[in-house]
């Protein structure tokens, strides 16, 4: 079961301090000691990184996109349960769970599932690991960790912001764990390319927002609880925007989305300086999806910043086997699913 990690979306103090003051905060530097390189043998270009055989390291899923094989990985420690996969000698962990037979009846779905800021992986993978064989759609579940992403805050020095979403206009290290992952089962399992899909809590939907912004054409559909695109101008119009700068939504890619929001009282007020306002980052993002060419559905509920048992897992498994990536009219657009509550209702693109 899904324990909500005190309501918290952002640290008070550091973002506070960091908008009130008109500040940009600078890049990541690495200070835990775990993401360090495990001395594992890595998979450069030169030693076939993509698997295919042919040495190259540059087209079957070397993962960065670009086929040139400049991102290396070693996937020697991806296996089911706790998983280790070192990018360019970086440490990155996630729980791996895995359908019955996975080893032989791929190629798979992939449903990766990020948590929401002060939480962990090993309690967000509760709303994916026991659904993993569902019978209408088993498919393979990522809970990625965070790496306790520090940032240098003036007069508060550093302080943990979990998840590299802010300043990505360069690349973020998330879109490089879910190049790697996907590169990684794709060798082990197989991945089915039009099914892989992302979901989250909070931060961890902003995370699965920023993806479709930055991974969009390898996106099928996206779920999300309480997030918000930080791509879409009218969300970032005040002081968060000083801090939260993505690149454009430009994906060719029409996926559909699954917005989650908990009414009026889904807010997080930062010290009296700013207030997010889910609820009104989910009705803005529906039009600016919708505006965009993509299907959405828009549900609300009463429970605030939270994850509601009326909007369960088994409701957002449902929506990515309907949505496989290429669906250019979503099924849901003459009535949505018995599953979905009555709080929902389903947006047609423009």
């Amino acid at each position: 079961m899904y324990r909500d990690p005190l309501q918290r979306c952002l640290p008070t103090s550091a973002l506070a301090f960091a908008l009130l003051l008109g500040l940009s905060l600078p890049g990541c530097a690495d200070d835990d000691p775990a993401e360090s390189d495990d001395g594992g043998t890595e998979m450069s270009a030169s030693g076939d990184g993509d698997g295919d055989g042919d040495g190259d390291g540059d087209g079957d899923g070397d993962g960065d996109g670009d086929g040139d094989g400049d991102i290396n990985y070693d996937c020697s420690q991806v296996t089911e349960g706790l998983s280790t996969l070192v990018i360019d000698g970086t440490t990155r962990q996630f729980y791996l769970d895995l359908p019955s037979n996975a080893a032989s009846d791929g190629p798979w779905p992939v449903v990766f599932n990020w948590h929401g800021l002060g939480d962990t992986a090993a309690n967000m993978r509760g709303l994916v690991a026991p659904y993993v064989n569902d019978p209408s759609y088993p498919f393979i579940g990522v809970t990625p960790e965070d790496t306790d992403l520090f940032l240098e805050v003036p007069l508060l020095g550093s302080q943990n912001f979990d998840w590299d979403v802010f300043d990505v206009a360069g690349g973020s290290i998330e879109a490089d764990l879910f190049d790697g992952v996907l590169a990684c089962l794709e060798q082990q399992y197989g991945v089915d390319e039009d099914r892989i899909h992302t979901m989250g809590f909070s931060l961890g939907s902003i995370l699965s927002d920023m993806l479709g912004t930055m991974r969009g054409d390898q996106v099928a559909s996206i779920a999300t609880y309480s997030g918000g695109y930080w791509s879409n101008p009218e969300n970032v119009a005040g002081l968060i925007g000083s801090v939260a700068i993505w690149p454009l939504h430009l994906t060719d890619n029409k996926y559909a989305q699954l917005f989650v929001h908990g009414g009026p009282a889904d807010t997080y007020g930062i010290a009296g300086v700013v207030e997010l306002d889910f609820s009104a980052y989910a009705i803005s993002d529906l039009a600016f999806l919708n505006n965009k060419g993509h299907d959405a559905i828009i549900c609300e509920h009463a429970g605030g910043h939270t994850v509601p048992s009326s909007m369960g897992p088994t409701t957002f498994i449902e929506f990515f086997r309907d949505h496989p990536r290429g669906t250019v009219d979503s099924p849901y657009s003459d009535g949505l699913p018995s599953s979905f509550s009555s709080g929902c209702s389903f947006s047609a693109k423009n």
